[in-house]
């Protein structure tokens, strides 16, 4: 919000609201009285026509939109947009305290909303569930992670894939109550909700969002769509002390996460028959992919990896970019990185596709990083995890080489096609 906010009493002439609008080049002017008591806004439409002698207590419009300073921008936006309003007054009981325009909102918007779907990102989810347990609230977190979702962008194209992530939102918007819930996009093929149902209530409402995410139909996948979902909170026996609600909020999302990932189900490679006459199919002996390079780069809410393989003397790059809103989107934008282009090595109709992606600290305190990824081909789909040990805290190339190492247990396990 402007927090020096130019404004006007309601016993001046129209003139001078037009002089302080033109010399500050703004459209609004709160109205103020002689106690500092917010009374009414004027605009330039108001004013259009008007005798520039006439009081602005005569045109200024008490019907004004107005939020306290601590509305969110998102609460702030729903309400300008109910109230068809340029501007909302920002106010401390009867003071004025800042104003807002819509220009003022649309970059912050920007920020907190993903575009392909409409639904918030995990931050505005953070501020809700937070607002919530200081309100004395108990919480539910639940978490859906899409089964199979990278087969969707690999087998049927980035257009089919997006119009999957967009239709599973839509259920999930519908399915939620604004009044008890918050969803957001959280990353990439993953969705979260914060509730303030009870566990079996929450529960019983991931369960209801599942089937309907089972029975979406998108044209050109006949496999049909299914998610998995994972749940935390819900349930608290003594009130909390000292709590440290950022914490709190990250502890139930952590734990709601690896309870979608203990819930999801297993592939099973898929056996190729052979027949007499048949020959069984061998393993790949290509030689074992190597990281030459990687390259990160972020722009605001953007970031783009590059990741440079070698094997023998041939190279395999891929350069992707996606937003990243937190280090784990990076993080996961490196797995995909890689895992593309080790693609690039193989035959056509092959690739690899990242699945999961795990961070954990062992007691030594070293960070270890869990990737398993899926071998896809025409005879079929095996599955490989690969780790590595964070060293000096890199990251980014930790997560490249358990990457690597699943891709290549990948590469030379796989069926001929």
């Amino acid at each position: 919000m402007t927090r020096d906010v130019v404004w006007v009493n309601p016993s001046a002439p129209v003139k001078s609201a037009v002089i302080l609008m033109k010399g500050h080049r703004i459209s609004a002017l709160p109205v103020l009285d002689a106690d500092g008591s917010v009374v009414g806004l004027v605009t330039e439409s108001l004013l259009l026509g008007e005798s520039p002698d006439k009081v602005v207590g005569e045109v200024m419009t008490r019907n004004f939109a107005a939020v306290d300073s601590a509305t969110t921008i998102n609460d702030a936006a729903e309400q300008m947009t109910r109230a068809g309003a340029s501007h909302i007054l920002v106010l401390d009981g009867n003071r004025l305290a800042g104003i807002i325009s819509r220009s003022d909102l649309i970059p912050e918007l920007g920020k907190t909303f993903d575009p392909l779907t409409n639904l918030p990102w995990s931050n505005s989810l953070r501020e809700w569930a937070v607002a919530a347990l200081k309100r004395g609230s108990e919480i539910a977190v639940i978490f859906f992670d899409l089964d199979n979702y990278g087969k969707f962008n690999k087998e049927h194209g980035h257009v089919i894939g997006d119009r999957v992530i967009q239709e599973v939102a839509e259920v999930i918007r519908r399915g939620i109550d604004p009044d008890l819930d918050f969803a957001c996009r959280y990353a990439g093929d993953e969705f979260a909700i914060v509730s303030l149902r009870r566990a079996d209530e929450a529960r019983a409402l991931a369960g209801i969002l599942q089937e309907r995410i089972a029975a979406i139909k998108v044209e050109g996948i006949a496999d049909g769509i299914s998610a998995t979902f994972g749940m935390s909170g819900g349930r608290r026996t003594r009130e909390r002390e000292d709590i440290h609600y950022a914490a709190t909020i990250d502890d139930l999302i952590t734990r709601a996460s690896k309870d979608c990932i203990a819930r999801k189900p297993k592939r099973v490679p898929i056996e190729v028959p052979t027949g007499p006459s048949e020959v069984a199919p061998r393993p790949y002996r290509a030689p074992r992919l190597r990281i030459k390079s990687i390259s990160i780069t972020t722009t605001g809410t953007e970031a783009s990896v590059a990741v440079r393989l070698v094997s023998e003397d041939r190279e395999y790059v891929s350069d992707v970019s996606a937003r990243a809103t937190g280090g784990r989107d990076v993080l996961r934008l490196v797995a995909e990185a890689t895992a593309d282009a080790a693609s690039k090595s193989l035959a056509e109709e092959h690739g690899i596709v990242v699945d999961e992606l795990h961070t954990q600290h062992t007691e030594t305190e070293y960070e270890v990083i869990t990737v398993v990824a899926t071998f896809v081909s025409p005879k079929g789909t095996i599955q490989h995890a690969g780790s590595a040990i964070a060293r000096r805290g890199d990251l980014h190339r930790a997560v490249a080489s358990a990457t690597l190492d699943a891709v290549n247990r990948l590469i030379e396990t796989a069926p001929r096609s």
